[in-house]
């Protein structure tokens, strides 16, 4: 008896220190499975974000560097800044993955890789575990092409200044100049004046600034060479003056545009467009910027020496002039003047007075570049791509 006494005792206690190991191997493994799963969401978040600034340009790059790392999702059960975060750009969601892509035209694609060192409390027990263990997380976001819109499209389509942007322009921005100002509503009311554009079927309109001094564009011509709001009413018809208005605040449900499609222009110029586009700059909380960037880019392709601040810009950005919610940014379907159909999408600015007093006057807006994602989606910035539109989702 006297050799059996203390077995209990001493077969609880090593069954203890194993309790105690596998217990503690699972707290360090729950740590890290929690700090995989933090630096996960960080780099969701960071890469997406990152898209975000993607706009074709140096800059754009050089911003969504800054946007990749340094994000506000945090790790350690939310208490600690991701020190360890890079950033990098590619052409297509597979790569090759470069760090400042020179030039950066055509870069649509951000990967995130965040890293961080665990501490380890219970697993180092074991020969050869060291005090710490390094986590990792990776994500890639994208601008993802989109080749149709429906709600959020705006009902006007300017006509592309070359017949076919791919291979005339290969920056893919239809022949308009960044920060140009182009018509949105041609002027009927033009014919026989002497600085007016001839149509293709030799009628004279009256449309905005950079339209009438492009040399050689010539619009499209449709009900006497009238180009006026876009009919999406679902099953056209035109639609009243209550859906028109609608249409222009964004607030009705319409017909989806595809690339390739015939547009379809309702005639007429109707007042109810101008009161509407008034309304719209009103619901913007920037009412009074006069334009998007800060002068006109020197050619087709080329990036302005600058632009106001406005919704799209990083926090931190300055707040004079005030920054707006976006609603004088608008999507629109860009077309063929000489087949009538969609090429592709692209942002507008609407300035403060988009149609002159009197009617009927044309109604413009200024180029700022092609779409990157639509209304709704986290706030409008330019494509770092072609011809647009795009969405930026996670493809890994």
């Amino acid at each position: 008896m006297r050799r059996q006494s203390g077995y209990v005792l001493l077969t609880a206690a090593a069954g203890v220190v194993v309790i105690l190991g596998v217990l503690g191997l699972c707290l360090d493994l729950g740590r890290m499975y929690v700090a995989a799963n933090e630096l996960q969401t960080y780099s969701d978040a960071a890469s997406i974000a990152a898209c975000h600034r993607l706009d074709g340009t140096s800059e754009g790059i050089a911003a969504a560097t800054l946007a990749g790392t340094q994000n506000v999702n945090k790790w350690s059960f939310g208490s600690s800044k991701v020190a360890n975060a890079a950033v990098d750009f590619a052409l297509n969601s597979a790569g090759p993955w470069v760090t400042s892509p020179v030039p950066a035209s055509g870069y649509r694609f951000a990967r995130v890789r965040a890293q961080s060192n665990v501490r380890l409390y219970f697993v180092p027990i074991f020969a050869g575990v060291g005090t710490g263990r390094a986590v990792g997380a990776s994500a890639v976001a994208g601008q993802g092409v989109v080749n149709s819109i429906g709600d959020g499209a705006f009902p006007f389509s300017p006509d592309a200044h070359v017949p076919n942007p791919i291979p005339v322009d290969p920056t893919g921005n239809f022949g308009f100049i960044k920060g140009g100002i182009y018509t949105l509503r041609w002027d009927a009311v033009g014919k026989g004046r002497p600085d007016a554009l001839t149509t293709s079927s030799g009628h004279k309109v009256v449309g905005c600034q950079d339209d009438m001094t492009t040399p050689g564009f010539i619009p499209g011509a449709l009900n006497n060479g009238q180009r006026g709001y876009l009919d999406l009413e679902v099953g056209g018809g035109g639609g009243g003056a209550a859906f028109i208005r609608d249409a222009i605040l964004g607030s009705v449900d319409v017909d989806p545009i595809n690339v390739g499609d015939l547009i379809d222009n309702a005639t007429g110029n109707k007042q109810t467009e101008v009161d509407a586009l008034l309304e719209r700059v009103a619901q913007d909380t920037n009412q009074t910027t006069a334009t998007y960037y800060t002068a006109k880019a020197a050619g087709v392709g080329l990036e302005p020496p600058g632009r106001t601040y406005y919704a799209a810009d990083p926090p931190g950005a300055p707040a004079s002039p005030p920054r707006g919610n976006g609603r004088r940014l608008v999507v629109v379907p860009v077309n063929n003047p000489t087949t009538d159909t969609v090429l592709g999408f692209a942002y507008f600015f609407l300035p403060p007075i988009p149609c002159p007093e009197g009617n009927p006057q044309p109604c413009c807006a200024e180029y700022v570049g092609p779409s990157t994602h639509l209304p709704g989606q986290g706030g409008p910035v330019v494509g770092g791509g072609s011809l647009g539109g795009y969405r930026i989702r996670l493809f890994q």
